[in-house]
């Protein structure tokens, strides 16, 4: 005859080895949107070292100088991020450096004109010069809306480094 207590460990076991199945099989997942690789962030203070190792004591290849400069992250080790910016130029940077705080970059070698809307048929808020640095609020099919000091309307992402194509936020 098998008593309550048996019964209530085997279920016990049988429960805890469902949730390890179901875990590892990938039937429940994380939300891994924020550990996909390449993803875009930003650098969250000025005078940033970016290193030739995921090291303290790897040599510093490159230095951040502004706040709020978006960078890509294209590998991870531990707490490092090996990260690039517009130009290719990066290194490994140490996560607790780097915001999830999004910025984009204007492109192009054109001014192109800030929206109220996401489409091209309305009213321009302010034009933008190439390299101007924006904060990123939103991301739609082709569309961002940015920030740009006290700016805020939407940009055609063809005119952006700093988000996805295909990104929606």
């Amino acid at each position: 005859m098998i008593t309550q207590k048996k019964m209530i460990k085997n279920n016990s076991i049988t429960s805890f080895l469902i949730i390890i199945y179901l875990l590892y099989s990938g039937i429940v997942q994380a939300d891994n949107k924020k550990l996909s690789l390449p993803r875009f962030v930003s650098i969250k203070s000025n005078e940033v070292n970016a290193r030739t190792g995921p090291h303290f004591k790897s040599s510093i290849e490159w230095i951040f100088i502004k706040k709020g400069e978006p960078v890509e992250i294209i590998e991870e080790y531990e707490q490092w991020r090996l990260v690039r910016d517009l130009k290719g130029e990066g290194g490994w940077i140490h996560a607790s450096v780097l915001s999830a705080k999004r910025f984009i970059v204007v492109i192009g070698k054109d001014i192109v004109p800030m929206l109220a809307s996401p489409n091209n048929k309305n009213k321009i808020i302010i034009k933008l010069a190439p390299n101007v640095r924006c904060q990123l609020h939103k991301a739609i099919e082709n569309w961002c809306k940015i920030q740009c000091g006290e700016y805020k309307g939407w940009l055609q992402k063809e005119f952006l480094w700093g988000v996805y194509t295909d990104e929606k936020l």
